[in-house]
């Protein structure tokens, strides 16, 4: 498939959409490195109930998420869009007039309510062509990573002139930002004319969970949103303790996305370049493993921070951006939807418990047995990752058919989407061609040849 620039119509959704997903990430990223510590002041706050506050809002997303997503299939992308910014509006605006810990808690459920993550970008599907679609998908991706790294270094500050409260604030105004871009930015979406195989959701369910592939994925996404969380459950308090104020954290978190960016970037190119995906997975996983053990040795020097903690954003980072990545190369177009649906609801599970068990266990276990605690879920995970087995080589191949009429264009994507290997079939009106994304390890040639001639 040849590559061709974006539509003006393309470049204002993916920045449109970009920016609502930025904005609204900034505001959430902002919290992680200050509410472990300025909540402590709100009445009623222990430390397990300070994970519960930074833990919920993934529950919330957890419970919501496939929900909405169906949602914005009946009724519209953009209505579920609004309907989701209103309640993190409400729920931001709770939790910054609140003065309790129950508060706080309540406003953080809200904020998760507000789940419009497979809306936007089911939204980003409908409004890009086929080919241009990994592109949209590639400048949302890239705002929410900007978003985390510009979020590390403005919550420390804005924390210090605006305490936890006013913090949330200046999130709903953020979000209300995002309402406005929505509204007024974002073209009206027009759901994509595709070819679908008639697969009611058990069979779908079967398809993606028969080898257990999912679960594996599932299972890593799981434990990198749980260590996250559970990481800032304990570093701001650690580096408080080591002498740096809230303010200083700021810059430590600049030197440590920029080092964690030079270490991981030579990570994922040698795992495009050598086809080695699965093992350069675990060896992030390792990485993190390292940053843990670290922790033990009670270093205060600030080389040991950087170190530690740039070990860990590497690791994170390069499996934040694998992971999902895997699951699309693995399941098709027709199966996709059930197999992110499983795996974006682990992850916000992750984000939950990673906060709410951490608080609650802490002072139970101390420091010490939180760390050997993700050392042990960090090990199962990348010890899990071996039974992907054989990842795919994803290979485009254009097929020139036959017959470029409609019903003979539509009976090929369905005849190619029955095919061992293709993951997707894709035909532009009138071409008389079918775009096809397969497997190289399981396509057969005889089986593509009977679609028409291969181009290329």
């Amino acid at each position: 498939m040849k590559s061709s620039p974006l539509t003006p119509v393309e470049r204002r959704s993916a920045v449109s959409l970009a920016s609502i997903f930025a904005l609204r990430m900034l505001g959430l990223f902002m919290l992680l490195p200050v509410i472990r510590i300025l909540g402590d002041d709100l009445e009623g706050a222990t430390l397990p109930l300070l994970g519960l506050a930074l833990g919920i809002y993934g529950l919330s997303q957890a419970i919501l998420q496939l929900p909405l997503g169906l949602l914005s299939d009946k009724i519209g992308r953009k209505p579920v869009i609004y309907g989701g910014l209103i309640v993190f509006i409400i729920g931001s605006l709770v939790a910054g007039f609140s003065e309790s810990i129950w508060g706080l808690i309540a406003g953080r459920a809200l904020q998760g309510a507000g789940a419009i993550a497979s809306a936007v970008m089911a939204l980003a599907a409908d409004l890009s062509r086929p080919e241009q679609r990994s592109k949209m998908m590639a400048m949302i991706g890239g705002s929410i990573g900007l978003a985390f790294a510009i979020s590390l270094i403005l919550g420390p500050i804005l924390s210090e002139w605006l305490s936890l409260q006013g913090l949330f604030f200046v999130i709903a105004a953020l979000a209300f930002v995002a309402l406005i871009v929505a509204m007024t930015l974002v073209p009206r979406g027009e759901q994509a004319s595709k070819v679908h195989l008639n697969l009611s959701f058990a069979e779908r369910w079967k398809h993606v969970t028969t080898k257990g592939r999912i679960f594996v994925l599932a299972l890593a996404v799981f434990v990198i949103h749980w260590s996250l969380v559970a990481v800032f459950m304990i570093v701001p308090e650690k580096l408080e303790q080591s002498g740096f104020e809230l303010a200083q954290h700021s810059w430590i978190y600049l030197t440590v996305l920029v080092l964690s960016i030079v270490l991981m970037v030579p990570m994922m190119l040698g795992a495009e370049r050598k086809k080695m995906h699965r093992q350069v997975m675990q060896l992030a996983f390792l990485v993190i493993v390292l940053a843990l053990v670290s922790l033990f040795s009670g270093f205060t020097h600030i080389g040991f921070w950087l170190v530690v903690l740039t070990l860990f954003f590497a690791g994170f980072n390069l499996l934040e951006a694998k992971l999902p990545s895997t699951v699309s190369n693995l399941y098709g177009s027709q199966y996709r939807g059930t197999a992110l649906g499983i795996f974006s609801t682990s992850q916000f599970l992750g984000a939950f418990l990673g906060g709410s068990l951490t608080g609650y266990l802490l002072p139970k276990l101390g420091l010490d047995g939180i760390l050997y605690m993700n050392i042990a879920l960090a090990v199962m995970a990348g010890l899990a990752l071996s039974f992907l087995g054989k990842l795919p080589e994803i290979k485009k191949v254009v097929v020139k058919l036959n017959s470029n009429d409609d019903i003979s264009t539509k009976n090929a994507q369905i005849s190619a989407l029955k095919m061992p290997g293709v993951l997707e079939a894709i035909a532009n009106d009138g071409e008389g061609k079918v775009y096809l994304q397969v497997d190289k390890s399981k396509i057969q040639q005889k089986d593509l040849l009977s679609l028409g001639q291969i181009e290329g």
